[in-house]
C-alpha cells in the first residue's frame, strides 16, 4: 500500500513540475519573443482581434503603396506641365520678337528655327512616360500619346488609383486638356505644336498680322496647360490630406495590434520572476518528498 502510495506522489510530483516547467517556459518565451501568444487557442479573443486589425493594415498598407504611385504620376505630370509652360513662354517672347520689322530675313528664319525646336519639345514633354506609360494618352495602350505630327495617339480615359477604401483617384492629366485637339483649318486654335509651328511660319514669312495673331494664340496655349497644372496641384493637395489620414489610420491600427498581441515587458518580467520562485519551490519540495528511504518506512 505504501508503495502504491509512494508512486502516485512520485507521479503527481512529476506532474506538478513538468506544469511548473511549462509556466516558466512560457514566461521564457514572451519575453524572448515580446509576444503574448503564438498560437490562437492561447488567446482565442486576443488572435480574432490581431488577425483583424492586421488584416486591416494590410488594406492601408496597400492603399499607402498606391498612393505613392499616384504621388509618381502627379509629380512627373506636373513637372511636364510646367515644362511646357516655360517653352510656350519662350515661344511667346520670340513671337515677340519676330514681331519686330527690322528683323533681316536672316533673323526671322533664325527665330522660326527655334520655334519649330520649341513645338518639338513640346511633341517630347508630351509624351512623358512613368514606368514606360505615356502619362498624357489616358487609358490607351500605346507607346506615345502624340505622334511626330503632333497627332493624339492616346483616348479619353482616366488613370486612376485606389487611394482609400471607397475612392478612386485621377493621377494623370488628360491629352487634349493640356496640349489642345487638331484643327488643320484654324492651327492656332488647334494643338500646342501647331499653334507654335504656324507662329513660326509666320516669322519666317515677316507676317506681322499673323505673327501677332500667333503671340495672342500663346497667350490661350499658356493659359490652357497653367490650368490643368492647377488642376493636378490641386489634386496632390487632395493626395496629401487623403495621405495623412492613411497614415494616422495605420498609426491608431498598429496600436490596436500591438494592445493584444504585445507584451508588458514590466510585467512580463514579474511572471518570469514568479513561474522561477514557484519552479525552484516545485524542485525543492520534490527533492524532500522523493528523499525517503527504506528506512523511514521501518520506523
Amino acid at each position: 500500500m505504501d508503495r502504491i502510495t509512494t508512486l502516485g506522489n512520485s507521479t503527481a510530483m512529476r506532474d506538478t513540475i513538468a506544469a511548473s516547467q511549462g509556466r516558466l517556459a512560457a514566461a521564457q518565451d514572451q519575453i524572448a519573443t515580446g509576444v503574448r501568444f503564438d498560437r490562437s487557442s492561447e488567446a482565442p479573443s486576443d488572435a480574432a482581434a490581431y488577425l483583424r486589425n492586421q488584416r486591416s493594415l494590410d488594406r492601408l498598407s496597400q492603399l499607402s503603396r498606391n498612393s505613392s504611385n499616384a504621388r509618381l504620376w502627379l509629380d512627373t505630370t506636373d513637372t511636364a506641365l510646367s515644362d511646357a509652360v516655360d517653352s510656350t513662354t519662350r515661344a511667346r517672347t520670340l513671337g515677340v520678337q519676330g514681331a519686330n520689322d527690322v528683323n533681316s530675313a536672316e533673323a526671322r528664319n533664325a527665330i522660326a528655327a527655334n520655334l519649330r525646336s520649341i513645338a518639338d519639345e513640346m511633341i517630347t514633354l508630351s509624351n512623358t512616360v512613368v514606368n514606360g506609360r505615356p502619362i498624357f494618352a489616358g487609358t490607351a495602350d500605346t507607346a506615345v500619346a502624340y505622334d511626330a505630327a503632333g497627332n493624339y495617339q492616346g483616348d479619353t480615359g482616366q488613370v486612376v488609383r485606389a487611394v482609400t477604401p471607397n475612392d478612386s483617384f485621377v493621377v494623370a492629366a488628360n491629352g487634349p486638356a493640356a496640349f489642345g485637339v487638331p484643327n488643320a483649318g484654324d492651327p492656332y486654335n488647334g494643338t500646342a505644336f501647331q499653334a507654335i509651328n504656324e507662329l513660326a511660319d509666320a516669322v519666317e514669312a515677316g507676317d506681322v498680322g499673323r505673327i501677332r495673331a500667333g503671340i495672342e494664340a500663346m497667350d490661350a496655349v499658356t493659359s490652357r496647360i497653367q490650368a490643368e497644372t492647377g488642376r493636378v496641384g490641386g489634386l496632390s493637395a487632395r493626395l496629401d490630406e487623403i495621405d495623412t489620414r492613411n497614415q494616422d489610420s495605420q498609426i491608431a491600427t498598429q496600436a490596436q495590434i500591438s494592445d493584444v498581441r504585445d507584451v508588458d515587458m514590466a510585467e512580463a518580467i514579474l511572471r518570469l520572476k514568479s513561474a522561477e520562485t514557484s519552479y525552484e519551490a516545485t524542485l525543492s519540495a520534490a527533492g524532500r518528498s522523493l528523499s525517503r528511504s527504506l528506512l523511514d518506512f521501518l520506523r
